[in-house]
């Protein structure tokens, strides 16, 4: 029997996925471009397709996969893949929950901290001796006892709200109206009804929540008005929650303190991009996840589900389960 053909579109985070594909007996076949025609050239006979943000999985892609059984992100995120086109088609797709946990979560910490610190303006300004004449004058804060509101207290959301409570004192808010109702006492953190509720309270919004209709553009100009003078937003979640011309205007106008953003719409930003340069806002190029120890469990894990789909066996993390209980289903027999 020959090997099943497996499409890398980009390279896993790292090679322990593509050996644990080739040790369950796959064909690796990897396309390390953002040509969607070269996706489609190499999908014919493959029976598995993995794909790492941005690149994005169509229909049109899918349509030249005819043997494709299962489709594998690279994290937890699906904003990236059609759902509906898959399922329509009988292709599973499958996530990876609670992987970022961590990592997102110390990265979330960081970015307040670097903007609390004014860190890159510290660090440019000590090289070339030019912040020695203004260290006395900088708008420095405290994150100890500070009020944190979150927007989104799933996986990542529930870490950073455990860190910041247990680690810097803070009193911790969050809207999330699909909560555990489990995770709010388990991490000390206060419910708030809506975000008009809870962004007038708070000193730094972080944003966390899974990437929904409700979500996309939830902070935009009435959002930030509704922050207080000098509050800090911090974005490790998707950027389409956060309009950035807003984010902008709110820096311009000193509204905002400062801003920590690892994700933005678009991504990357064009170059001449007024936040590239601006002295109020950290910038990190969507790394908050690319830890060494994430990066092999996330391969590993995308590895894994699509050697078990292969098998006709229910992965661990289906996005979409439903496409192999139809008539369409390509569940392998």
């Amino acid at each position: 029997m020959s090997k099943p053909k497996v499409v890398l579109w980009r390279p896993m985070y790292d090679q322990a996925g593509h050996a644990l594909l080739e040790k369950g007996g796959a064909e690796v076949v990897v396309v390390d471009s953002p040509d969607a025609e070269a996706v489609k050239a190499a999908l014919p006979g493959a029976r598995g397709l993995f794909v790492r943000t941005p690149e994005r999985v169509t229909a049109a892609v899918m349509d030249a996969g005819t043997d494709l059984v299962v489709i594998s992100t690279s994290g937890f995120g699906t904003d990236n893949i059609d759902i509906p086109a898959a399922t329509e088609r009988g292709i599973l797709i499958a996530n990876h929950r609670g992987f970022g946990r961590i990592p997102v979560a110390e990265h979330t910490i960081l970015l307040i901290l670097a903007a609390a610190k004014r860190l890159v303006w510290a660090d440019a300004g000590a090289r070339d001796g030019s912040a020695w004449a203004n260290r006395t004058n900088q708008p420095f804060f405290e994150l100890e006892g500070k009020t944190v509101g979150l927007l989104g207290l799933g996986h990542i959301g529930s870490e950073i709200a455990r860190k910041l409570k247990f680690g810097f004192r803070c009193r911790v808010l969050a809207c999330d109206p699909y909560v555990d109702p489990r995770l709010p006492t388990l991490v000390d953190a206060e419910m708030m009804p809506d975000l008009e509720t809870m962004l007038p309270q708070v000193d730094v919004l972080c944003l966390v929540p899974e990437l929904t209709d409700e979500t996309r553009g939830a902070i935009g100009a009435r959002e930030l008005a509704l922050l207080p003078k000098g509050a800090m937003v911090v974005n490790t979640g998707r950027g389409q929650v956060l309009d950035i011309d807003a984010l902008l205007a709110a820096l311009d106008s000193d509204h905002l303190l400062a801003a920590g953003l690892d994700v933005v719409y678009p991504e990357p930003l064009p170059a001449g991009h007024p936040l590239l340069a601006h002295s109020k806002v950290t910038l990190t190029p969507h790394t908050a996840g690319m830890t060494t120890e994430s990066s092999r469990a996330l391969s590993e894990s995308a590895a894994d589900q699509i050697l078990t789909a292969l098998r006709g066996e229910m992965v661990r993390f289906p996005v979409n389960p439903v496409a192999w209980q139809q008539a369409a289903s390509r569940r392998p027999q």
